[in-house]
């Protein structure tokens, strides 16, 4: 996959097990990558483990939607945070968050954050980095 000016990307899609026979043929004709990693839910430890195993990844960028992020969290799997923010607000309450935990699992204990830099990107927008609070 080519995203504007980046290097060429390759795609590796976590399924659980309960991914059609139909999502599979498409990942397939498309010449997506596949892990299977979970019986009802994405197990992200194993998919980490499973993605250094075969495709010899060590290190990996998060950038799911609020629930895989929280999942990755949970799982002590995140050690830095990286937020761009830019001064827009749309009053929606159906926004997307960073991290949002799915009602069915338990709730666990917050997760804190430590500043590591602030850096202006452009003229109201800020590239903000945390570490993992451990």
């Amino acid at each position: 996959m080519q995203y504007e000016n980046r290097p060429e990307a390759h795609i590796i899609e976590i399924v659980t097990n309960k991914a059609s026979d139909e999502y599979i043929a498409y990942l397939r004709e498309h010449q997506i990558s596949y892990v299977f990693a979970g019986s009802e839910q994405i197990d992200c430890t194993l998919a980490s483990e499973k993605l250094l195993a075969l495709f010899g990844i060590k290190t990996l960028m998060v950038s799911g939607g609020g629930y895989i992020n929280w999942s990755f969290l949970q799982e002590g799997l995140i050690d830095e945070v990286s937020i761009v923010m830019t001064p827009v607000a749309d009053g929606r309450t159906d926004t997307n968050t960073i991290f949002e935990r799915v009602e069915t699992l338990p709730e666990l204990a917050p997760v804190g954050f430590k500043l590591k830099s602030v850096e202006i990107i452009e003229e109201d927008t800020l590239w903000l980095r945390y570490w993992v609070d451990k």
